[in-house]
Formats: C-alpha cells, sequence, structure tokens
C-alpha cells in the first residue's frame, strides 16, 4: 500500500500531457461481420468513430527515387486494448430472518473473463447497520464473506471465512491465464450472526466491487471503454 501511495505522489508530480491520439495518419478500416458475412465499416479520416472496434493508422511515409534496387523494410503492428466480460447473478443480497442464530448462504455467482490481469478491489464492506427510527440495544448485525466453490458454507470459524471490514484489504488479482481468458467462474458465499438485542428492522450495508484492468492501453477512455479523442 505504501509503494501505491508513493507511485500516486509521484504520478501526481509529473507534468500533464494532452493526448493526441493514436501516432501517424488514419485510414479507413472495418471490422468481418461474422453473423452477416460483411464488412462493417469502423473508421475513416473523414468520419472518425472513437466507439469503433479497431482502427487503423499509417506512420512514416517514405519517398526516393534513383536507378539502383530498394529495399523497403515494413513493420506491422497491432496494439490490442484490454477487455472484460463478466457476469453476476445479483447485486443485491436479502436475508428474511425469523429468529436469533447464524446464516449462511450461497448468494452470487460470477464470471470473469479478460485478456490481461484484472484486480477484484472490494471497499465499503462494514458490519450491516440497524435501519430503524428508534434505538436497537445492538444496532450492528456482523456479517462475514467466503470465495470459493463450495457445496455447502464453511463451518463457523474456518478461514475461508474473511470478515467483512478485512475484505476491505484481501484484493483479489486474477492474473492472465487461459482459463481467464475462457472465463473464470466463482461463488462469492457470506453469513450473518442475529442476536436477540437485535431490534426488529432492516440492517444494511453498502459497498463497492471494483474489477481494476491492470494492462489498459493509453489510448483508451477508461471512463467509457473507447478510443480517447
Amino acid at each position: 500500500m505504501k509503494k501505491l501511495i508513493i507511485a500516486l505522489l509521484v504520478i501526481g508530480l509529473l507534468p500533464v500531457i494532452a493526448y493526441a491520439g493514436p501516432p501517424g495518419t488514419e485510414v479507413a478500416s472495418w471490422a468481418w461481420d461474422e453473423d452477416n458475412n460483411i464488412w462493417v465499416f469502423q473508421s475513416s479520416p473523414e468520419d472518425v468513430n472513437l466507439q469503433a472496434l479497431g482502427r487503423l493508422f499509417s506512420r512514416y511515409p517514405e519517398f526516393d527515387k534513383c536507378n539502383k534496387d530498394f529495399v523497403i523494410n515494413v513493420t506491422v503492428i497491432a496494439s490490442v486494448a484490454q477487455w472484460i466480460e463478466w457476469s453476476i447473478t445479483g447485486k443485491e443480497w436479502k436475508w428474511y430472518v425469523r429468529k436469533p442464530g447464524n446464516y449462511g448462504g450461497d448468494c452470487i455467482t460470477g464470471t470473469i473473463k479478460s485478456n490481461q490481469d484484472v484486480l477484484i478491489d472490494y471497499e465499503g464492506f462494514e458490519p450491516l447497520l440497524y435501519q430503524g427510527d428508534k434505538p436497537s440495544p445492538v444496532d450492528t448485525i456482523p456479517i462475514w464473506y467466503a470465495v470459493g466453490d463450495f457445496v455447502t458454507p464453511p463451518p463457523k470459524g474456518d478461514p475461508e471465512w474473511v470478515w467483512c471490514r478485512d475484505l476491505n484489504n484481501d484484493d483479489d488479482l486474477l492474473e492472465d491465464c487461459q482459463d481467464l481468458h475462457e472465463g473464470i467462474q466463482f461463488k462469492l458465499w457470506n453469513y450473518i450472526h442475529v442476536v436477540e438485542c437485535n431490534s426488529a428492522c432492516e440492517y444494511m450495508d453498502e459497498a463497492t466491487i471494483t474489477l481494476k484492468l491492470q494492462c489498459q492501453k493509453d489510448w483508451i477512455d477508461r471512463d467509457t471503454g473507447y478510443f480517447k479523442p
């Protein structure tokens, strides 16, 4: 974490350089539509499309003339951006609890596909907070989380369970591999501990899970996923 903070401070001291788009002269490009067996126009100098799936640029024009043979060195480069495809079976979990006790469940199944490393960053995970207008003797419900393909919840106290606040410092890095390209599936479990002193009411926590692409190209706008202007 200290290294990250130092890195951010160093970046903050660097001069701001305006981005001028991919270098070179843009030429017309198309993408093949497998479903309809046609070429679909993407972008051109006259019709720039920042949402294009692929754009093509020409660089280093050269000219010469003489009564001799010429060797022309040609380079072809494909700069491939990092992409991600993900799904989760739900963004909200809601327990309906009749009696005090410990309750665990297989809440969410998720899938992540990408062509490079993905950091899963957890933030804002806290005990569930009492939402009532009147005071409650105990105004929180403790909650733990676990990631794994379990058949039933791990036993209470098992190290697979991560205390909610500790999850905020327990980010997961999915490293580039064949499985990630094809899609890694995971289950996110939780369990709660309800006591007799929890008043009848709703208890809630709002948190975020951020999927951070670790090898994105500088010509991609991270906010939109499209080309930078």
